[in-house]
């Protein structure tokens, strides 16, 4: 038995507890952080903090005024376009009572917390799913053809939750459809909350620059995944700045840390190390993905730093049990998958793995080849 899955990744802890293992030892591709580790000057500036005793003598600054002007200098927005918080959750959460949602259209699969915080928000919910054999991507006029459908029942769409790379697939969506899916959409008063978590790996795509000339727009990014630094808790949201104060209202005081502002602000004057961080990203991902598909593995065509894929299906007596193959990467490898097993509207044998250095995408490759054939020998031997 599988027992019940983590419900995110990087849940390191738990998982070498129930499976007897150092936590040292597990190599973590269940979660999506940058490899390189966090930019150089981070490290610097929180110790520097740390040898002042008001960084932790004193309350935060509660409008993050430093933290903002940074954001926005890196996003390419005014810092009155800027709400920053612990995370993307509790930006949507608050996203969601200040415009008292009401109906949002969801793509499905998609992001796991979306739905607790639509439940949160007394939100109904209405799925539109996505299909493997068009790439898990976002066909606009399928969902403006959805989302419009809406306005003509009792409890019309209000708002639709995008993710721009997708999640779980890391499917990205051209900007100018994007753009196109917006502008229909403040037509008929319903707002767009796109979750750009990962848009860092192509953050040309980002609609970030338009969410003062669409005010029915609101753009959540993360800070801490791409820069590496995601022990600190920071992410923002960019919206027109009538809508950035209202959901700036509905947060509680003091959001984010001193010491986590001032890493971020470091992190973000890095840009030769964002550079470079697309770059290797590119790289490995294209690799791994080759490499995958050696191994009759079919990935879908990410654009951000994992890959999901489905596990091979070569007829009822040969078929890979996804839990036996999660299970075994853990026991037999100490490589840690992203099971996606809980992820709506996704079938089994779905998972993800994060792009990791050379070194570690090598073993993971190597461990999935040993581990695919012990799987389907141990179907062999029970027939």
């Amino acid at each position: 038995m599988i027992g019940q899955l983590p419900i995110h990744g990087g849940q390191l802890r738990q998982i070498a507890e129930r499976f007897g293992i150092p936590l040292p030892k597990l190599i973590d591709f269940s979660s999506n952080i940058n490899p390189e580790g966090p930019p150089p000057a981070v490290i610097p500036a929180l110790r520097a903090s740390l040898e002042d005793p008001a960084t932790l003598g004193c309350y935060p600054d509660m409008d993050q005024l430093e933290l903002k002007q940074s954001i926005a200098r890196y996003a390419g927005v005014s810092p009155a376009n800027v709400v920053v918080a612990n995370g993307f959750v509790p930006l949507l959460d608050a996203a969601l009572r200040a415009l008292r949602i009401r109906h949002c259209l969801l793509p499905v699969p998609a992001f796991v917390e979306y739905r607790p915080a639509l439940i949160r928000a007394e939100t109904k919910i209405t799925p539109h799913p996505l299909t493997p054999e068009l790439n898990f991507a976002y066909h606009i006029d399928n969902i403006l053809e959805s989302m419009l459908a809406g306005k003509h029942d009792a409890g019309e769409h209000d708002a639709i939750l995008l993710a721009n790379p997708q999640n779980p697939s890391g499917v990205s969506c051209n900007p100018q459809a994007l753009l196109q899916l917006v502008a229909r959409a403040a037509e008929q008063n319903i707002t767009v909350l796109l979750d750009e978590a990962f848009i860092d790996y192509i953050a040309s795509d980002s609609l970030s620059l338009f969410v003062e000339q669409f005010q029915n727009l609101i753009v959540f990014r993360s800070v801490t995944k791409f820069h590496g630094i995601p022990g600190l808790r920071v992410a923002y949201a960019a919206a027109a700045s009538e809508v950035a104060r209202s959901i700036a209202d509905n947060l509680p005081p003091w959001p984010v840390t001193t010491l986590a502002a001032r890493a971020v602000v470091a992190a973000l004057d890095d840009s030769p190390y964002a550079d470079r961080t697309r770059l290797l990203n590119q790289e490995r991902r294209a690799k791994m993905r080759s490499e995958l598909e050696e191994l009759a593995i079919h990935s879908y065509n990410s654009a951000a730093n994992f890959l999901l894929f489905r596990l091979p299906f070569d007829g009822v007596s040969s078929r890979v049990d996804p839990a036996e193959f999660w299970q075994r990467m853990i026991a037999g490898h100490c490589l840690v998958l992203r099971n996606c097993d809980n992820y709506e509207g996704l079938g089994a044998g779905h998972f993800r793995a994060a792009v990791r250095n050379e070194s570690d995408n090598r073993i993971l490759v190597r461990a999935m080849r040993q581990t695919l054939a012990d799987c389907r020998a141990g179907s062999a031997k029970t027939r």
